[in-house]
């Protein structure tokens, strides 16, 4: 299987904390990191899976940019967006990016069965900005009244508001099941 990384970090030594660990849950597979202002230039009929990756706190450049994953929209190729991801995956499809705040462990559950993840979980979050009452998307987690975890709904497309590489890395297993 050959995966693309979409790597939201405008800082290269970022992708360290926030693209590496991915790579990490990904072997033996093969992959490619691509930075997100580089993604007019790959051909995606090489990858049979695509995931956008996190990053930092701080690090908010790829809203000036979301028009560079839309051509994400029609590949029909299963897509998972961490964190930054998420916002991107669901901004590409209409919905709203709203402030929200989240950092540290917090305590989800899911709403609908899924292939992701099941029942009651801990997830690392820290983000800015999430979605909130998606058209789109079905929501499958929350915290609270937060959104944890969606998934498109005619796509093979998921977001997870928090970064699975922390402390949920079976959620990326499971997404390269599908």
């Amino acid at each position: 299987m050959n995966i693309l990384l979409v790597s939201t970090c405008s800082e290269k030594l970022s992708e360290h904390e926030f693209v590496f660990p991915i790579v990490e849950i990904l072997k033996p597979n093969d992959y490619n990191i691509v930075s997100y202002n580089d993604l007019d230039n790959i051909s995606f009929l090489g990858y049979d899976k695509i995931i956008i990756c996190g990053t930092s706190l701080q690090d908010n450049d790829y809203l000036n940019h979301l028009g560079n994953f839309n051509n994400l929209i029609d590949l029909n190729k299963p897509i998972l967006g961490i964190c930054s991801g998420f916002q991107i995956v669901c901004a590409i499809f209409g919905e709203s990016i709203i402030t929200s705040k989240e950092i540290g462990m917090i305590d989800a559950i899911t709403t609908q069965p899924n292939p992701l993840i099941r029942g009651a979980f801990q997830a690392y979050n820290m983000h800015n900005f999430s979605v909130k009452d998606p058209i789109s998307f079905n929501v499958l987690a929350k915290a609270g009244e937060t959104i944890q975890l969606v998934s498109h709904k005619e796509l093979n497309i998921f977001g997870v508001s928090f970064h699975p590489e922390v402390r949920n890395e079976q959620i990326v297993t499971n997404f390269l099941l599908i």
